[in-house]
C-alpha cells in the first residue's frame, strides 16, 4: 500500500484500513464554465470574419488573424483551467490508517495533513441535493479542543464507507487507551497498607483503653 502512496511515512506497527481520493466529477463545474467561454470565443470570432468577408469596405484592415489569435488564447487557458483542476484532484490522496488520518494536497509541491484517530471527537457527513442523488459527499473531522472540523475529507464517492471505517478505527482506539490505563480505582477504595495502618491504631487505641480499664 506505502508504494501507491510514496508520501506516506508510517510508524512499523500502524497498518493503512482505507485510501480514497476526491471524485473526478467535481472539476465539471469548472469544465463548463470552461466550454462555454471557449465557445463564446471561436463563435465571437467566426462573427467577427464573417462580417469583413460580406462587407470588407467597413474593414479597411482584415482582422481575421488578430480576432483568431485572441480566441485561441482563451481556449488555449481554459483548457489549462480544466487541467490544472484535474490535477489537483488527481494529486490528492485520503488515507486512514489504525493510527491516523492523512490528507495530502498540492501539485507542484506537497502538503501533508494528519490528525490521530484517539483525538477524533466528532465526524460530520454533508451531503447537497446532488449528493443524495449521486451518493457523494464530505466528512469533516472534529478533533479534543476544536471550535469546528480540524479536517475535511471531501467530494467523496460513498463516503459513508469512510465515515464507518474512522469511527471503527476511534472506538478500537478508545479500546486500546483502556486496556492500557487499567481498570479505573473504585471511589473509595484502600490499599492494602492503609488497611494495615488503620488496624496498627486500632490495635494501640485498644491497648490504651484495656489499661484505663485496669487503673480504673
Amino acid at each position: 500500500m506505502n508504494e501507491e502512496h510514496e508520501w506516506l511515512s508510517l510508524d512499523p506497527d500502524e497498518s493503512v484500513v482505507w485510501t480514497g481520493q476526491p471524485r473526478v466529477w467535481r472539476i465539471v463545474g469548472t469544465a463548463a464554465g470552461a466550454a462555454v467561454l471557449s465557445i463564446l470565443a471561436l463563435a465571437g470570432a467566426v462573427f467577427v470574419t464573417t462580417q469583413v468577408a460580406l462587407d470588407p469596405a467597413e474593414f479597411p484592415v482584415a482582422p481575421g488573424l488578430a480576432v483568431w489569435g485572441v480566441a485561441a488564447l482563451i481556449v488555449a487557458s481554459q483548457v489549462a483551467t480544466v487541467a490544472w483542476a484535474y490535477l489537483k484532484v488527481d494529486h490528492t490522496d485520503y488515507v486512514l490508517t489504525d493510527r491516523r488520518i492523512y490528507l495530502k494536497t498540492g501539485v507542484l509541491s506537497e502538503t501533508v495533513t494528519s490528525v490521530g484517530v484517539d483525538r477524533v471527537q466528532n465526524t460530520t457527513l454533508r451531503k447537497d441535493i446532488t449528493g443524495n442523488l449521486f451518493d457523494y459527499g464530505t466528512v469533516a473531522v472534529s478533533t479534543a479542543g476544536s471550535g469546528g472540523a480540524d479536517l475535511a475529507v471531501s467530494d467523496l464517492d460513498d463516503p459513508e464507507a469512510f465515515r464507518d471505517a474512522l469511527q471503527a478505527q476511534v472506538r478500537a482506539a478508545d479500546e486500546r487507551g483502556a486496556g492500557e490505563d487499567g481498570p479505573a480505582p473504585t471511589a473509595g477504595a484502600l490499599d492494602d497498607a492503609t488497611v494495615e495502618a488503620l488496624l496498627e491504631e486500632a490495635r494501640q487505641l485498644r491497648a490504651v483503653a484495656e489499661r484505663m480499664e485496669e487503673h480504673a
